[in-house]
């Protein structure tokens, strides 16, 4: 019984997106106000393929709002969680769920949300 090699569903090829990722840090400033910044995560990806999903536009408080969906793609990491974000040409995208490609270890699936109030 001969097996058939199947060839793999990503390959370095196609990470050919620069992406950031990064974290909420509850900070508090000279008067003790609590601000939410957000930190670069070391040790996570930085090259990507990003396809998109879907869009739309909702009317509400007198305007126009535009959110897109997309998947990224990246080598395996556990540098992150869905709690963080990713920037995808300095756009920050909400991190919505992440998805372990066949549970191999070897790539993530992202799926994001851009245009959302993060």
């Amino acid at each position: 019984m001969v097996s058939a090699c199947k060839p793999p569903k990503y390959t370095g090829r196609m990470l050919r997106e620069f992406v950031s990722f990064e974290r909420p840090v509850e900070t508090t400033d000279e008067y003790g106000a609590r601000l939410k910044t957000w930190v670069a995560i070391t040790g996570a990806p930085t090259r990507a393929m990003v396809k998109p999903m879907s869009g739309r536009e909702r009317w509400a408080s007198e305007r126009v709002e535009a959110t897109a969906n997309y998947r990224v793609v990246t080598r395996y990491s556990t540098a992150f969680t869905e709690r963080d974000r990713v920037l995808i040409r300095g756009r920050p995208c909400n991190i919505r769920f992440i998805a372990n490609v066949d549970m191999m270890d070897d790539w993530l699936e992202i799926d994001v949300e851009m245009g959302v109030a993060v």
